[in-house]
């Protein structure tokens, strides 16, 4: 178990801790973990069966993703409130209903982040409110589209998996 924690790296969106663990054989071993606020991912859907898609640059990864909308919360800000701010910023939609549909953890292994699931929905087109830095387009998928996209692996971002999973799977997302 971890007996403490020393901050590293104090960043704009998040912070890095070392962490001291005690092993099962007596030793001590340290791990570096991300102290993330948390964030949101969005299952915008124009219809019942199209989904609002971004291709999103990543200069972390070098490649332009195709995802769905997300970010990260801001400090006293509820996840509803993140996830209607998220959807204008990236894609200028405006949300008539957002649902809550569970959260889970994006990387536990490294990093702390919980992140909020939601489906929008009586959408409304309006101007985007990019950060400056932010290279993105909107794509409107349809549901079979999806599946494609899915099957040859041109979808390889894990929180828009997972919401795209509950998209073709569940039976009712947006009651």
């Amino acid at each position: 178990m971890a007996n403490n924690e020393r901050l590293v790296l104090e960043g704009e969106r998040f912070n890095v801790y070392q962490m001291e663990l005690n092993g099962s054989d007596g030793r001590i071993y340290h791990r570096e973990v991300i102290r993330h606020p948390g964030a949101v991912v969005l299952l915008p859907l124009v219809d019942p069966d199209t989904v609002v898609l971004i291709r999103n640059h990543r200069v972390t990864v070098g490649e332009t993703l195709l995802e769905l909308p997300a970010g990260t919360r801001e400090p006293d800000e509820s996840p509803e409130q993140t996830a209607a701010r998220e959807l204008i910023e990236e894609t200028g939609y405006r949300a008539g209903t957002l649902h809550s549909r569970g959260e889970f953890y994006s990387a536990p292994g490294i990093c702390d982040e919980l992140m909020h699931l939601f489906v929008a929905t009586d959408l409304t087109a309006g101007q985007h409110a990019r950060e400056a830095v932010e290279q993105i387009e909107n794509q409107l998928v349809h549901r079979d589209e999806v599946r494609e996209l899915i099957a040859d692996g041109a979808i390889r971002d894990a929180k828009t998996l997972v919401g795209l999973y509950g998209f073709l799977f569940a039976d009712r997302l947006s009651d």
